[in-house]
């Protein structure tokens, strides 16, 4: 699958220079380093927050009160997008839910519930939820969450270099090399047809058109959307998105590999994150 394949390339080297330039250098990219080890840990505690075993059991109850009970029941911060006279775009705090579920993780609860407001509301708006840069999770609709975008390069270097298979070697006459009367003739017979490899290009254009089709195909800024825009630099590819969106192609790296899962929906797969299951025996 593509999406386990891509990775995110590390932060940016030192500059290579000297003095005053290079020790501004140094620091920038060490505080850079920090903040970002920073912000995964609070991401991480988020998700174990999130991944708690939760009952619930309502009938029409406002989604505002539901969301309210998953942060007192995991301590968790949720920052959920409610519709309000300021705003255009939002969920209605007051919409009336009818949720019952037994033990499970409090973030595959919060799925079920913007589903549910999704079906209940219809209004034409999909919801989904994704981190803010200090671990929070932010919840409501694409639309407003696409607001919300940050470039990531992927490496496809190993994805588009082709290794070419020579199935059509040439036979070794061992009499012709070794005969006392050599005619002078090569002992190396047989075809020599050259191996035609396919561009990189078009390789990395094909990994393009597999992310755009697989990955929120609506939201990709050549199919008309406002949610992600693709483009090749160098042997990576640049993605402007929202978190959701990077989420889906390859994960987050601050989280064990075994909570990732690919999921398939018709021509669509993506990856989906997994609460911790060892929150269950937690105190």
């Amino acid at each position: 699958m593509l999406a386990a394949a891509l990775g995110s390339l590390s932060a940016p080297g030192l500059i290579g220079t000297t003095g005053m330039l290079g020790f501004l250098a140094e620091e920038s990219v060490a505080t850079e380093y920090q903040a970002d080890k920073s912000e995964s840990r609070a991401k991480a505690e988020t998700l174990r927050l999130m991944s708690k075993p939760v009952t619930l059991d309502v009938e029409d109850q406002p989604l505002e009160d539901i969301i309210n009970f998953i942060m007192d029941v995991t301590g968790a911060e949720i920052e959920p997008i409610y519709l309000e006279s300021l705003a255009s775009t939002g969920m209605d705090p007051d919409t009336l839910l009818t949720i019952r579920v037994n033990a499970v993780p409090a973030l595959t609860l919060l799925e079920r519930v913007l589903k549910r407001t999704e079906r209940v509301e219809a209004i034409g708006e999909e919801y989904t939820w994704q981190f803010t840069d200090i671990g929070s999770i932010q919840c409501g609709p694409k639309t407003v969450l696409n607001e919300e975008q940050r470039i990531e390069l992927y490496d496809i270097a190993d994805m588009t270099m082709v290794i070419p298979d020579f199935d059509n070697a040439p036979r070794f006459n061992i009499q012709q090399s070794s005969g006392s009367g050599s005619s002078g003739r090569s002992p190396f017979s047989g075809s020599s047809t050259r191996i035609t490899l396919e561009p990189s290009a078009d390789r990395a254009q094909k990994i393009i058109d597999l992310i755009e089709s697989s990955v929120e195909p609506d939201q990709w800024a050549n199919a008309g959307g406002d949610g992600a825009s693709l483009t090749i630099y160098g042997s990576s590819l640049v993605i402007s998105a929202p978190d959701y969106i990077h989420r889906q192609i390859v994960g987050y790296d601050f989280w064990p590999a075994r909570l990732h899962s690919v999921r398939s929906k018709g021509n669509q797969r993506w990856i989906q994150v997994k609460p911790d299951p060892a929150m269950r025996s937690a105190p």
